[in-house]
């Protein structure tokens, strides 16, 4: 029997997929602020990616005055939804990908977490410490400006994946029809942001009005997608898929899940700092932050012995 997105077995994976992949891409956002700082010749020494707060790619920055540059304006305060623009656009449409259902589901939601938590959601938190708040504060954007153009890109870009995905729905009689489209896309994209809402809450953290807003525009804009567009047949048809291999997925999504949760959860009413490297005087981490070290401290270093005459 030939499967198509609407396929019990190939939802089961897309979920297990999706516990994996939007911790992924929530991290993402986190790594690229780290590694734009550290191109920028500063110190990448950790992340925090609390499930409700903005990722922080924990850094030792350039100088004191770097937050303010014109590198820190792409590298750092515009790095994670750049990023996450990115993976929304180039996933779905350009990124080889070998032929399986878990490629294809896998490129499915890292390109919908991507577009809902980096583009919709994110912004909004990061309203009061974060991208937002640092381009209002050293470039004069307004806050709902960068919040409402970050949604907006995040309910285009994410029209792509639905596409490309709603493709293989041409397995089943009669091809796409409108209401396969519909049930393909609230069936594969829905629960995975109902997860990760419940996750945040269960977790301790507010849910801001703002953060749904940003993120329920972005899932609007999948519907949209699979209401208006009708998609073209892939080129080659998925092979079969494996019940052992949906539930090699599920054993890693729950060990991968479970670390994201511990790594996002509040300590002391705020994020986590998972440091690998030694915070300087210029590091960001941010006021009330606990900082948990992923590697043993330096030894102190000895001063070099006196030589007796």
């Amino acid at each position: 029997m030939r499967l198509s997105p609407l396929s019990p077995r190939v939802v089961a994976l897309s979920w297990g997929a999706a516990l994996i992949l939007w911790p992924l891409a929530w991290l993402l956002l986190a790594v690229a602020q780290g590694a734009g700082t550290a191109m920028a010749g500063g110190g990448w020494i950790g992340v925090a990616v609390p499930f409700g707060a903005h990722p922080w790619g924990i850094v030792n920055e350039p100088n004191v005055a770097f937050a303010g540059s014109r590198a820190a304006l792409f590298l750092y305060w515009l790095a994670p939804p750049l990023l996450a623009l990115a993976v929304a656009v180039v996933a779905p449409t350009l990124l080889p990908v070998p032929p399986g259902w878990l490629a294809e589901v896998g490129v499915f939601q890292i390109a919908v977490a991507s577009s809902v938590l980096g583009l919709g959601v994110a912004a909004r938190l990061g309203a009061a410490d974060g991208p937002a708040a640092g381009l209002a504060r050293f470039w004069g954007v307004p806050v709902p400006v960068f919040q409402v153009v970050s949604a907006l890109l995040g309910v285009i870009v994410v029209q792509l994946a639905v596409a490309r995905f709603a493709g293989h729905l041409w397995s089943e009689p009669n091809g796409p029809t409108r209401s396969r489209r519909l049930l393909a896309a609230v069936v594969h994209v829905f629960p995975p942001a109902v997860c990760w809402a419940a996750a945040v809450l269960a977790l301790g953290w507010a849910l801001p009005p703002g953060a749904l807003l940003g993120g329920g525009a972005v899932l609007a804009g999948a519907v949209f997608g699979a209401w208006h567009w009708m998609p073209r047949s892939p080129l080659r048809p998925r092979p079969e898929l494996t019940v052992w291999r949906v539930v090699a997925v599920w054993v890693v999504a729950v060990v991968v899940f479970g670390a994201a949760v511990w790594a996002g959860a509040p300590r002391l009413g705020h994020g986590t700092a998972l440091v690998w490297g030694v915070p300087g005087m210029t590091n960001n981490v941010r006021t009330g932050m606990a900082v948990v070290r992923l590697t043993p401290p330096p030894a102190p270093k000895k001063p070099p012995a006196r030589s007796t005459p």
